[in-house]
C-alpha cells in the first residue's frame, strides 16, 4: 500500500512539476516582454503594458469558453492563476490572479481586493500593487486603472474617499459602477475555508494583531499553486518512502546483504 501511495505521489510531483514550469516559463516570458517595452521601468508604462497582455490573452479564452463545461480536475488545480487561460473560467478571480501572476514576475508585491458589494461580501475581486508604502488600485476584470486628475495611480483609500466626487465619474467603459469601494473590503478571505480559516485567522490576530492580519494577503502565496503542490507532493513523497523503508527494514537488509553476497560471487569467480 505505501509502495502504490508513494508511487501515486510521485507521478502527481511530476505532473505537477511539468505544469508549474510551463506556467512559470510563459509568464515569466511575457514578463520580459512588458519590461522590453517599458525601458525605463515607469510604473504606469508597466502596468498599462501587463494589463494589455493580460487581457490580450484571456479575452479570447472567455469568448470562446465561458459557456462550455469542463470536468478536468485540471480546472480545479488552475484556478489561481491559470483557470481563464486554459478554460475561459473564472471572470474576476481569473483576470486578478493571472494579471498579479504577472506583476509578480516583473518584480511588484501585490495583494487581492475582495469588495463587498450590495451588502456581499466577496462581490468582486480587484487587485493593489505595493509602492512606496501605498496600495495602488486596478481592476483587472474591466481594465480599469485608478488615477488622479494629474495621471498618476491612485491608492485604494484615495479612491473610496473621493470615489462620489471624482473617480465613479472617470471609469473605463467596461468598469461596472456597483463597485465603488463604499462598503468596504479585506485582502484575505478568512472564511473561504469554513472552520478550517477562520481558525488559522484568530491564531494569527493572537500571534500578531489584528492589524498586521487583516493586511495580510494570502492569495499572494498560493497564486502559483501547481509549486506549492510539488513541494508539498514531494515531502510526502520522501515521508512514504522513509516511512516504508523502515516498515520493511528486514527485507531492504537481507535484499541489500544478497546483492552483496552475488557481487563477492562474481569476484570469487573472476579471481579463479
Amino acid at each position: 500500500m505505501l509502495i502504490f501511495i508513494a508511487g501515486f505521489l510521485l507521478m502527481f510531483t511530476l505532473l505537477s512539476y511539468s505544469d508549474w514550469k510551463y506556467e512559470d516559463e510563459l509568464v515569466h516570458n511575457l514578463a520580459m516582454e512588458v519590461k522590453e517595452r517599458c525601458p525605463e521601468n515607469n510604473l504606469n508604462c508597466i502596468v498599462d503594458t501587463a494589463m494589455y497582455y493580460t487581457h490580450l490573452i484571456q479575452d479570447p479564452m472567455m469568448t470562446l469558453f465561458s459557456d462550455k463545461e469542463f470536468t478536468s480536475p485540471k480546472l480545479a488545480l488552475t484556478r489561481s492563476s491559470f483557470s481563464n487561460f486554459y478554460f475561459g473560467k473564472g471572470a474576476c478571480g481569473a483576470y486578478a490572479s493571472f494579471f498579479t501572476r504577472l506583476m509578480m514576475h516583473i518584480g511588484y508585491k501585490t495583494k487581492f481586493v475582495i469588495l463587498n458589494v450590495g451588502h456581499r461580501e466577496g462581490g468582486h475581486i480587484a487587485t493593489v500593487i505595493e509602492k512606496d508604502h501605498h496600495l495602488l488600485l486596478v481592476d483587472p476584470l474591466s481594465g480599469h486603472i485608478f488615477r488622479d486628475s494629474n495621471g498618476h495611480m491612485a491608492d485604494i483609500d484615495t479612491v473610496s474617499k473621493y470615489w462620489n466626487n471624482y473617480y465613479k465619474h472617470h471609469l473605463s467603459a467596461k468598469y461596472e459602477p456597483s463597485y465603488d469601494y463604499q462598503e468596504g473590503w479585506k485582502y484575505t478571505n478568512w472564511g473561504k475555508l469554513g472552520v478550517i480559516s477562520k481558525a488559522f485567522y484568530k491564531t494569527s490576530v493572537f500571534f500578531i494583531g489584528k492589524k498586521r492580519t487583516d493586511n495580510i494577503s494570502l492569495h499572494y502565496y498560493i497564486v502559483r499553486l501547481n509549486k506549492s503542490i510539488v513541494f508539498i507532493t514531494s515531502a510526502l513523497f520522501i515521508l512514504s518512502v522513509m516511512i516504508a523503508l523502515r516498515l520493511f527494514r528486514p527485507e531492504v537488509n537481507s535484499l541489500l546483504e544478497y546483492l552483496a553476497n552475488r557481487k563477492n560471487q562474481r569476484h570469487h569467480n573472476t579471481d579463479n
